[in-house]
């Protein structure tokens, strides 16, 4: 969790959405705003390095006990 106060006062905040997706077409491709974008096998997740928030909230839609808001 991070909070970022500028020069001028503004505070910036990162915030992350998980979504559990599929490809239909196309290629992943960076934004200026991310230096890396894959695809993850669910058995590979665990191996990725993440903040604990991410982690807990990948966790929690892998446990397949409905939706988790937090």
């Amino acid at each position: 969790h991070v909070i970022l106060y500028t020069s001028n006062g503004e505070a910036r905040q990162e915030f992350s959405i998980v979504l559990a997706a599929r490809p239909t077409a196309g290629e992943l491709t960076p934004s200026s705003e991310s230096s890396e974008v894959l695809w993850a096998a669910r058995d590979n997740v665990e191996s990725y390095r993440m903040d604990r928030s991410m982690r807990m909230r990948i966790s929690h839609y892998l446990q397949g006990d409905g939706p988790h808001i937090g």
